[in-house]
């Protein structure tokens, strides 16, 4: 099964827009414990849901309304109702769905065991395309019209085109990449590459990648603050957060966390949040002071989590 071959993140999906209210939350998936639980980014105590065993990949929709949850061993997608946090519906997915991005109609998956990515009818789960991608693929990414995806055991990260999902290129990361984020300008994709201790760094106008940065021992997550001007990683073997300047492409502090972190996401409050997977909990990071304010307990196994603007925002934001 997918969840005893590697360590398993979805790190890069930063869907907050915006300044960070209070109230916002950071939905954090626990595949050990089955559960996905919100944290307040202002404090309190988590609400965790059940959603069954072992969760991997998450995405909001567009209107805030639901979460989208892949299920590798089980070979679905659960659709979470966020107001009331049960599960609406699970949409069977021939293969094992691992990352997972939305629009406002589709859902696409990365295919673990068939090399591919899917592209799902949001409401039903009928399979509307396929392409064929690197091998295991692994972190997606959904920007504009075009999809990019992780091939961990080929070494590359795939273009498709989200709209008839046509490969436009396929780029050489490094060794094993697993995690992608984009720079808020659109312009610069970064695949941390877990087995070479290092980041690829790719122009979007080109489609070739530029650089290869040190990115700490076995990084297996990647965000970028909302306002470009750091990359922070997720160092698994390091127990820290290495922290990149996006301009000189050169690690300027590395903050320790739990044990074995591995997703990370950034706000606009200047925090990072780190899901630490042996720790069974999330560190607080103030990124300008490069130190942890805090830890949050919640359900054993966090590997994955995503920001959380309120539904209403959410709607606002996404409407033409």
């Amino acid at each position: 099964m997918v969840r005893r071959l590697l360590p398993l993140l979805l790190a890069g999906l930063i869907l907050a827009t915006g300044s960070a209210p209070a109230g916002e939350l950071v939905a954090v998936i626990s595949q050990d414990a089955g559960t996905v639980s919100l944290v307040d980014a202002a404090g309190g105590a988590p609400i965790a849901y059940p959603v069954g065993s072992g969760p991997a990949g998450i995405a909001l929709s567009p209107d805030g309304a639901e979460m989208y949850m892949a299920f590798p061993d089980g070979g679905h997608v659960a659709v979470l109702d966020r107001a009331t946090g049960a599960v609406r519906r699970t949409l069977p997915v021939q293969g094992q769905p691992f990352g997972i991005a939305a629009d406002s109609r589709f859902l696409y998956v990365s295919d673990w065991s068939k090399d591919r990515v899917l592209k799902l009818d949001a409401a039903t789960g009928r399979m509307v395309a396929a392409a064929a991608v690197g091998r295991s693929p692994a972190g997606l990414l959904l920007a504009g019209d075009r999809l990019y995806v992780a091939g961990r055991e080929s070494g590359d990260v795939t273009v498709v085109t989200a709209n008839d999902m046509r490969v436009l290129a396929t780029i050489p990361s490094g060794d094993s990449p697993y995690a992608l984020a984009l720079s808020p300008d659109g312009r610069t994709l970064y695949a941390v590459n877990v087995r070479s201790d290092d980041m690829a760094v790719v122009d979007i106008a080109t489609l070739t990648r530029t650089a290869r940065v040190p990115a700490g021992r076995m990084p297996y997550g990647v965000a970028v603050t909302p306002d470009g001007t750091n990359i922070l990683v997720t160092s698994q073997h390091g127990n820290s957060l290495v922290i990149i300047d996006a301009a000189r492409l050169t690690a300027e502090g590395e903050v320790p966390v739990g044990r074995y972190p591995e997703g990370v996401v950034a706000d606009h409050a200047g925090r990072a949040y780190v899901a630490n997977w042996f720790s069974g909990d999330i560190s607080v990071i103030d990124v300008a002071r490069r130190r942890e304010l805090t830890r949050i307990k919640v359900g054993d196994g966090p590997r994955f989590l995503t920001l959380l603007p309120p539904p209403s925002r959410a709607v606002k934001d996404s409407a033409p």
